[in-house]
């Protein structure tokens, strides 16, 4: 992410959490620029329950800085632990905004145009209907 922001002239500095602290190379539970206080971005891949992210917000408030939001690349549109998905919990518990660049929905429309990739069709079809929120 920070590399393609940099390809558009947007200087920004990256900062990842590890599961655990290490005692070797940078030590402890963060990498890479430390974190200024203001305003960050959360970044993730895929979110499942959110505890993740939960960690990764908790520790950058305790800095004193501010989480601004939180981009995913895919919104699998899994069902949280109530009756909302688990993005929705997320935004309602953190007070934050969750945007995804595409969402379960838009693979499996993507996947029926594809000869290549209908073969994963059913696969994720059943998933979503064990898993997903009800559309």
């Amino acid at each position: 992410t920070s590399i393609a922001l940099a390809d558009q002239g947007i200087d920004v500095s990256v900062t990842f959490n590890r599961k655990e602290a290490k005692d070797h190379g940078e030590k402890g539970m963060l990498i890479g620029a430390p974190i200024a206080l203001g305003t960050t971005t959360i970044i993730d891949d895929v979110i499942t329950a959110g505890t993740a992210v939960k960690e990764v917000y908790n520790l950058i408030e305790s800095t004193g800085a501010t989480v601004a939001g939180l981009i995913i690349s895919l919104d699998r549109q899994e069902i949280g632990m109530g009756n909302k998905s688990a993005i929705q919990e997320l935004e309602d518990n953190l007070n934050i905004p969750v945007i995804s660049i595409a969402k379960l929905n838009d693979l499996i429309e993507l996947i029926k145009t594809s000869d290549d990739l209908k073969i994963h069709l059913s696969s994720i079809i059943k998933y979503r209907k064990q898993f997903g929120i009800t559309i």
